[in-house]
């Protein structure tokens, strides 16, 4: 569901005002809810990466800024022995207990940190002119395409982002206090090409 924007307002906001045309808008939208999961393990243990693969259905990204999804979960590399796992509304505690299972008697640690991010859907033509004002990351496609993933910041706040598609299509994980914060950035990088809520249910 798409809600065209003269000029960007925050989501849940104003009431907008209709554009005449939204090809060269920024596309922004919260997936609010999602579960989002911590997973550490050592990725030189086979069994570990074996167990995650049995849990989630998806080979453990072990290449440093990497992503890897399918139709239920995401995994995003963080650091060496680190990733998120992200999943859909109200799932935590199941992706919690499958990798649990799987990892039975070995070194490893899940924690639920969904309450405490949140997850932004970017798209849209300016997207990388957009993140550039605030986000040091070079997001050329020579560089950053689908499959790519990196912490960063996005003006005074810490973020993660991931590329989905080609498009383009970004993702970026923000911690829920920063939520409002960010959307103010966004509104103030949009006031020549428009800003475009897309909600998600």
């Amino acid at each position: 569901m798409l809600d065209s924007l003269q000029r960007p307002v925050a989501p849940m906001g104003r009431v907008p005002t209709a554009r005449a045309s939204t090809e060269q808008s920024l596309l922004a939208g919260w997936r609010n809810g999602l579960s989002i999961v911590n997973l550490r393990g050592n990725p030189d243990d086979a069994a570990f990466r074996d167990g995650v693969s049995q849990a989630l259905g998806l080979a453990l990204p072990t290449q440093a800024c990497t992503t890897v999804a399918n139709d239920t979960h995401r995994l995003v590399w963080v650091g060496p022995d680190d990733w998120f796992v992200i999943g859909a509304k109200g799932k935590a505690a199941t992706i919690e207990a499958r990798l649990r299972q799987a990892l039975a008697g070995q070194h490893f640690a899940v924690t639920d940190v969904s309450s405490g991010y949140t997850v932004l859907h970017l798209s849209g033509q300016p997207v990388r002119e957009v993140l550039a004002q605030g986000c040091p990351l070079d997001l050329h496609p020579r560089v950053f395409g689908p499959g790519s993933a990196a912490g960063s910041v996005f003006f005074k706040t810490s973020v993660w982002l991931w590329q989905t598609e080609a498009a383009p299509v970004y993702e970026v994980l923000v911690r829920n206090s920063f939520q409002r914060y960010v959307w103010l950035m966004l509104e103030s990088c949009t006031p020549e090409c428009g800003l475009v809520v897309r909600r998600f249910p």
